[in-house]
């Protein structure tokens, strides 16, 4: 549990440096806006682009039974998050798009084989693979779907979400897998440079922003955090029995359905400006949930194997 002990320091250390960046007036909101359109449009697109282009058709569906049990289980919870935004807390459709990313997008980019390679080698990769799949090319283009502005139509805001750098770039690359082109190694370094920075900065500037706006735990934040970090975990358990996953591999997807929300989402809340408080606060609960969650599902899973 040494690493991710060092996940939460590092998350934690980089979100109050741009926590005191905002409230010391170093850094102010313009600029956040910013650090978020470099995350979202130039730095986590490379990452996705990259991470992608380097599998194989044979890797990406080696297990189709972890590929669609994980698709249920992201997207279905999703659905309830939204649902739950609009219908129980009276939220708009950008709000609930956001909220729906903070429950039930967990991030796996950032913490997936920094949590899972310790803990079980190299061959996580596979099941990062496959979740980091499904957030970025299904998860995050229902949130851009939603965010659109007030009145876009149905197909314009999905052209529009479709064109986001960070649902492009990943659905370009599984089209280059699919289809079996292999990308130049030329163009993997400076990918890859551009791409060193999408975490720092994303964390950064989740920080920033979120100087900027009051920390808030009522039942929302609670419910945000119940989704995350127990409901959809223990989702994942019982489809991955039910459907004769075993071993380290069923490990591997709950841990990481228990990961804390994707930073994509409190980057996206800046952006748009919109669910900030909210999508902050909910990071805020589950980073700090994780120390407890990840060794008890490990506990829990190698229970109900070992039985």
């Amino acid at each position: 549990m040494t690493a991710v002990i060092q996940d939460i320091v590092s998350i934690f250390f980089v979100l109050a440096l741009g926590y005191f960046g905002g409230k010391r007036n170093i850094f102010d909101q313009d600029q956040a806006a910013g650090f978020n359109k470099l995350v979202l449009d130039f730095c986590l697109p490379a990452v996705l682009f990259v991470s992608i282009v380097k599998s194989s058709r044979e890797e990406l569906f080696s297990d189709s039974r972890i590929f669609l049990i994980s698709v249920a289980v992201l997207i279905g919870w999703y659905v309830v998050a939204f649902l739950g935004a609009k219908l129980v807390f009276k939220h708009d459709k950008q709000e609930a798009g956001i909220a729906g990313l903070s429950a039930a997008a967990p991030t796996v980019g950032f913490l997936g084989i920094a949590v899972l390679a310790p803990l079980f080698g190299g061959a996580a990769a596979l099941s990062v693979a496959v979740l980091a799949l499904i957030v970025n090319v299904l998860q995050v283009p229902l949130g851009m779907f939603f965010v659109a502005p007030a009145g876009t139509k149905p197909a314009a805001a999905l052209a529009r979400a479709i064109k986001e750098p960070v649902v492009l770039a990943p659905l370009i690359a599984v089209v280059l897998v699919l289809v079996g082109v292999r990308v130049p190694d030329l163009i993997d370094p400076p990918l890859t440079l551009i791409g060193h920075a999408n975490s720092g900065v994303a964390v950064f500037a989740a920080g920033l922003v979120l100087s900027a706006h009051k920390f808030e735990f009522g039942v929302e934040v609670v419910w945000n955090s119940l989704v995350k970090m127990i409901l959809m975990p223990a989702t994942m358990l019982a489809a991955g029995l039910y459907f004769g996953v075993s071993g380290a591999r069923l490990e591997e997807i709950v841990l990481l359905a228990a990961l804390p929300p994707a930073f994509t989402g409190i980057v996206m809340a800046g952006r748009f400006q919109t669910y900030v408080s909210l999508a902050s606060s909910t990071l805020i609960v589950c980073v700090l949930a994780f120390a407890v969650a990840a060794p008890a599902w490990i506990a829990i899973v190698r229970h109900f194997v070992a039985g």
